[in-house]
């Protein structure tokens, strides 16, 4: 689905030493290599190979923690997630990796290609099972295929401090996107909102379906031993036009800029931070942006400080709701040391686990309800948690192969962006490709 572009790489997350006004986490945007825990790479009795964006070098007691619970050598090979699924695809029969992490839309793919060893009966036997957040997202046909550890709710995000002279964040989109206008037309260099624009961009899908989930709870169902559209042409229509148009079109002066058409994610979010946009939709993750892009400006911080999180706006028809991302951890079928492999797994995905993670790393929240949350605390802006709520309507795709059908949205959206398709018309296209492409997800 072109490049991921939601990369835990990419956003240069916030460390531990934020709140002391250290930096952590900064890399030099050049290739990855191995992280090595001290293994061959040899994935038989003697070891076993982790596949990983997030379990790097920068949470070096996570790895330690995962190496001692093992108690076999462990080689972690960091690399983004895009590289990650097309070797994995392509090698993972060789029984290299023995455990892989992996982003919820590459899920479908994995398990479809018959390359996931089910976890039901060990995840099972865990004391604290009952309260990992997403396991039903982790389950299909009965079978629990992964472990998730961390996770977001896409929310919206505001500068308090640019919006309360214009009144108070509406309900009603369409309402905000009037607001969006008059903050355009009102503040000097600032637009009103941003969006993700960018063709191919992973991001730019999670905010359709964050929008999308405001009308529907699910996009495709289960039907017999394939899946069947369950959307109507007339949401997908009011995504486009609401999300996609209206921005752009429905108001003079528009919400958000019309040269910043093509914008991807990492750039908007900096943006943003940077004092351009007073409204996004996006994740928990924007200090770590603020703080740790080498594009951010002087005052990212203190912009960051004046924003608050909430619930995006709902456009017509919808309700509290949103794309969840909750991140998976799968065993390779094809491990030749499966044992080791589960208890690597068990590590890094226990509470334990998450804590150390996120104690490197508060840029998500904990998908278990015995790790708390401090990001709030630890970047010195209680406004943010209101992430905390909006996890909670969050809403995940089951596991389909959103591969197969991206392409159409890429297509449609750059189509009504730039006013080239009617936006109801681009949402009765969509349910037509969607509807005919559901046999083969």
């Amino acid at each position: 689905m072109g490049r991921d572009s939601y990369s835990r790489r990419q956003y240069i997350q916030l460390g531990t030493a934020l709140a002391a006004g250290g930096l952590a986490g900064c890399t030099d945007g050049t290739g990855k290599g191995d992280q090595s825990g001290g293994g061959d790479g040899n994935s038989g009795n003697k070891g076993i190979t982790i596949w990983t964006d997030a379990w790097d070098s920068q949470v070096n007691n996570l790895q330690s923690h995962i190496k001692d619970q093992t108690g076999v050598k462990v080689t972690f090979n960091d690399m983004r997630y895009d590289t990650i699924k097309q070797k994995f695809l392509t090698g993972a029969k060789t029984g290299t990796p023995d455990v892989v992490e992996a982003t919820p839309n590459h899920r479908g793919d994995y398990v479809s290609a018959d390359l996931i060893e089910p976890l039901t009966d060990r995840v099972n036997e865990l004391d604290y099972s009952d309260d990992y957040i997403g396991l039903d997202t982790m389950t299909y046909q009965d079978d629990v295929w992964a472990l998730p550890y961390i996770g977001n709710g896409r929310g919206f995000v505001y500068r308090q401090d640019i919006v309360e002279e214009y009144g108070e964040i509406p309900d009603d989109w369409s309402k905000f996107i009037q607001m969006a206008s008059e903050i355009t037309r009102g503040e000097d260099g600032m637009y009103g909102f941003t969006l993700t624009s960018e063709k191919g961009n992973t991001r730019m899908l999670q905010e359709f379906f964050s929008f999308l989930f405001q009308r529907v709870d699910s996009i495709f169902e289960p039907k017999g031993d394939g899946w069947e559209l369950a959307v109507s042409q007339k949401d997908f229509g009011q995504v486009f036009k609401q999300y996609y148009w209206d921005p752009f079109y429905a108001t003079d002066p528009p919400a958000t800029n019309p040269n910043a058409r093509g914008i991807g994610s990492l750039e908007h979010d900096i943006a943003y931070v940077n004092g351009n946009y007073a409204a996004i939709s996006t994740g928990p993750w924007i200090p770590g942006v603020a703080q740790g892009s080498d594009n951010s400006n002087a005052k990212a911080m203190e912009n960051y400080r004046a924003s608050a999180a909430t619930h995006n706006p709902r456009i017509e028809g919808g309700e509290k709701g949103t794309y969840m991302e909750v991140k998976p951890i799968f065993m390779n079928k094809h491990s030749q040391n499966k044992d080791a492999a589960w208890k690597a797994i068990k590590a890094g995905t226990s509470p334990e686990g998450i804590n150390m993670f996120l104690k490197n790393d508060p840029g998500n929240l904990p998908a278990h309800k015995d790790v708390e949350w401090k990001g709030p605390e630890e970047t010195d802006n209680p406004d943010w948690a209101g992430f905390r709520d909006v996890f909670k309507t969050g809403k995940s795709y089951g596991f389909w192969s959103v591969s197969k059908v991206s392409d159409s949205f890429f297509d449609l959206s750059q189509a009504v962006i730039y006013d080239k398709t009617d936006p109801m018309e681009a949402g009765k296209q969509l349910h037509k490709q969607w509807s005919q492409a559901a046999s083969q997800i």
